[in-house]
């Protein structure tokens, strides 16, 4: 799937995995397609979440839906930032 992504999600993909060796655990999911939903577009954003997670980008995409109506917790996305931000995360934010 990486193959297949636009080329201005490789610095995303590149920090998401730097962020996340292990992969991004359920437990952080809402809270980083929240913080990353205000960056893409909804279609990116599910095409980068996809490559990442290994999921289908239609799943990733209901998801996006679900997390916008009912945001995590605020200390979950600040989590989340604090982490991203130590991999990129403004870097990445500023090309998009």
């Amino acid at each position: 799937m990486p193959d297949t992504l636009p080329p201005t999600l490789s610095g995303a993909v590149r920090m998401l995995r730097s962020a996340y060796p292990a992969g991004i655990p359920d437990s952080a999911y809402f809270a980083v397609l929240a913080l990353l939903y205000e960056h893409f577009s909804d279609r990116n954003l599910a095409e980068l979440m996809a490559a990442v997670m290994g999921k289908d980008a239609a799943v990733v995409l209901n998801d996006i839906y679900a997390c916008a109506s009912s945001k995590p917790a605020p200390s979950a996305i600040a989590a989340s930032r604090n982490l991203l931000e130590q991999h990129g995360l403004q870097a990445v934010c500023a090309e998009d």
